[in-house]
């Protein structure tokens, strides 16, 4: 009997000691389009001027989404990148302290990022703009979201 309590003391002193860490990964932020704001400049197109912060790694540009209500443009969208009405694909980041534009409408042509001249958007809707980066689990931004004037 006391050579097996000697046996198991030695069997437990000796058994590998396994210690388990528990890491939970985090998705990184995506900083949203600052200070949207939405200008007519010709008939029925328009710019959407805003600040651009997104020094993200994987970013890919920026998603419009138009809708009849600032909740429906605010709500997160499908993961995948036809969810926008259109998408302004950028291989570079912007600086961060100046305004960038998108143009959208029949006679889109001087944004400083992209022109949309198949996207209408009329008075009383809302958009929302969203950063999007390359990855599989909520790609998209928050929305920053601004009425047709």
């Amino acid at each position: 009997m006391r050579a097996l309590a000697h046996l198991l003391s030695v069997v437990f002193i000796l058994a590998p000691i396994s210690c388990v860490q528990m890491a939970r990964d985090t998705l990184e932020y995506i900083n949203p389009p600052v200070d949207l704001t939405v200008t007519q400049i010709a008939g029925s197109t328009y710019e959407l001027s805003f600040y651009s912060d997104n020094r993200e790694g994987g970013f890919v540009g920026y998603g419009v989404f138009v809708g009849v209500s600032a909740s429906a443009v605010g709500a997160p969208p499908a993961n995948d990148i036809t969810a926008a009405a259109a998408f302004c694909s950028l291989s570079g980041q912007t600086n961060y302290q100046t305004r960038v534009t998108i143009q959208v409408g029949p006679s889109a042509s001087g944004g400083t990022l992209c022109n949309f001249t198949s996207l209408a958007l009329t008075s009383g809707q809302y958009v929302g703009l969203r950063s999007r980066i390359e990855r599989e689990e909520d790609p998209w931004s928050q929305a920053a979201v601004a009425l047709v004037p």
